[in-house]
């Protein structure tokens, strides 16, 4: 009896969270950005408001639990609105945090690779949005 009972505190102890969800994601895919019609620096103050402050900070975005399709769906954003921007710095130095993390740097630079491996429009923006993250990856004190 005593086991039975241990097996069944056990079974339904707490349940494990999942990915607690950052606020501002999903964020627009590249065709509604584009749609969007902003240029230039409307474009990238539009980016301000909508890119999430967590994922700005590097010690926040260690403490996020970022799940596959949040990690693509950030560096794809970032590819997208870098390029439309004609990679505009400010747009690189807030993406910074995602792809220099311990924790998800790995797959958010995985996932602009598999962006830039396609066809589609987005591919050649995550190609230049890679290379301009990577130099500042390798920049001294990184």
């Amino acid at each position: 009896m005593r086991a039975a009972l241990l097996a069944l505190a056990l079974l339904s102890g707490p349940a494990r969270a999942g990915p607690v969800p950052v606020a501002g994601l999903p964020l627009p895919g590249c065709a509604e950005v584009r749609a969007s019609a902003l240029l230039g620096s409307a474009l990238v103050s539009a980016f301000e408001r909508r890119y999430p402050p967590a994922l700005v900070g590097e010690a926040s975005v260690e403490r996020l639990a970022l799940d596959p399709g949040q990690v693509e769906n950030a560096a794809a954003y970032l590819a997208c609105v870098a390029g439309l921007t004609g990679l505009d710095v400010y747009v690189a130095e807030q993406g910074l945090s995602l792809f220099a993390s311990r924790r998800h740097g790995r797959a958010a630079l995985a996932a602009l690779d598999r962006i830039a491996r396609g066809t589609g429009p987005e591919a050649g923006s995550a190609r230049d949005y890679a290379r301009q993250i990577r130099a500042y990856l390798r920049e001294p004190g990184r």
